[in-house]
């Protein structure tokens, strides 16, 4: 049986630095930010510099991958935020349809004891073109929602 991992976490909690220790180059991925820088760079552009044009494109591609994931029968891993139930819902529904294990990693919250806000705003600033408005982030904690197994997780590993 197939296996899709959902990652769960607001920007600058480590997700994408952990898919990249954990498995390097050495996995399928699923996220528009990839998409973006991609290709913002072959143009010469940051990702903020690109985002708004980028994202509905980087979107479709997305989906495209993941579909062609599917087809394949192929493990991958979504990297996106993911951070309430109705955002992870549309890849759920999708994945059980192709009779996959869904499990899900859950990044540590800013302000948390495994992630102080000193430590996540230092991640946040260090993330050279990419930013992300102060009012966004907070709405994004705000609504934040705990994966839970009656989503349709198989397994839920909080970090």
């Amino acid at each position: 049986m197939p296996k899709c991992t959902i990652l769960v976490g607001v920007p600058g909690s480590g997700k994408s630095t952990w898919l990249d220790n954990k498995y390097g180059v050495f996995c399928n991925v699923a996220s528009t930010d990839n998409i973006i820088t991609r290709i913002a760079s072959d143009y010469g552009m940051t990702y903020d510099e690109g985002f708004k044009e980028l994202i509905g494109f980087a979107d479709k591609i997305m989906w495209r991958q993941i579909t062609s994931y599917q087809m394949r029968g192929m493990d991958f891993i979504i990297d996106r935020t993911n951070l309430n139930a109705k955002s992870r819902k549309k890849f759920i529904d999708k994945l059980k349809l192709h009779r996959y294990k869904i499990e899900c990693v859950v990044f540590p919250m800013p302000g948390t004891e495994n992630l102080s806000t000193e430590e996540w705003n230092r991640r946040l600033d260090s993330r050279t073109g990419k930013t992300i408005p102060g009012h966004v982030l907070t709405s994004m904690i705000e609504h934040y929602e705990v994966p839970t197994e009656a989503e349709g997780f198989s397994k839920i590993t909080f970090l």
